[in-house]
């Protein structure tokens, strides 16, 4: 179904997938140890009707996940147009998730539209937790070495520090693509080493993408500025634009 540097995703059937380290001649102690992780969080955050369910295994065997039916937010775009409504509705769900990872004590670290997977119905759930889980006092107990692409990134002086603003900051630009259906600054490439330089120029400076006019273009700018205190002030807003769409229909 998926594969990455580090993993392979496979059906085992109709619900379920496995989720496994690739098969290498040295193995990846790291790769493993983050898989690790992600299994505990998942056992952490427990059921979840925002979250791909995980169904049991171990970073040596893998880890069986509930299968998405309709792939991630990213494929369901480039192959469809959904209505405003049912984008607002992606956008709040995504929120949703988010708030209840952050009420775990957890920080996700890589929030982005490939991570946002579609069920039977259309609903988001989201999946790959080798983010972070945080102690009450702030420490960091468990660290799955995530990070996000530039594009979903909140400048800041340290690369490796995560808050939940900065997964917020990251959900902004999930929804900003949910919405206008393409990643902020689509003419440069995350790739590149200089149009990288300029994406964080352009975020540090406020010099944010253009929204269009829209019931979610202030809350990605929110979500970007760093105005948001919580994942729950977010899903707040959404559900005020979502209200208000369902008057005007």
């Amino acid at each position: 179904l998926a594969t990455s540097f580090d993993y392979c995703i496979g059906r085992i059937d109709h619900e379920t997938v496995l989720k496994y380290l690739h098969k290498k001649q040295t193995p990846d102690i790291e790769a493993q140890e983050n898989l690790a992780v992600e299994a505990q969080v998942y056992t952490i955050l427990g059921h979840h009707h925002r979250i791909i369910s995980f169904k049991g295994g171990n970073a040596f065997q893998g880890l069986r996940l509930e299968y998405a039916t309709n792939g991630s937010v990213a494929q369901y775009l480039k192959l469809h147009d959904p209505s405003m409504l049912q984008k607002l509705s992606w956008s709040l769900q995504a929120a949703e998730g988010t708030a209840y990872i952050h009420s775990s004590s957890v920080l996700h670290c890589d929030i982005n539209v490939n991570n946002l997977l579609l069920d039977n119905d259309l609903n988001i759930k989201v999946a790959d937790f080798q983010g972070r889980y945080l102690a009450p006092d702030g420490s960091v107990l468990l660290d799955g070495r995530s990070s996000e692409n530039v594009k979903s990134s909140m400048p800041r002086s340290d690369p490796n520090y995560a808050d939940k603003k900065t997964d917020i900051f990251a959900l902004g630009s999930a929804i900003y693509y949910i919405m206008e259906g393409h990643e902020p600054f689509p003419e440069l490439n995350s790739l590149d080493d200089d149009d990288e330089s300029e994406i964080i120029r352009r975020y540090t400076s406020g010099r944010f993408p253009p929204l269009s006019d829209h019931l979610a273009s202030n809350v990605v700018h929110r979500c970007w500025s760093g105005s948001f205190e919580s994942a729950m002030e977010v899903v707040e807003d959404l559900r005020k634009a979502m209200e208000m769409i369902q008057d005007l229909e």
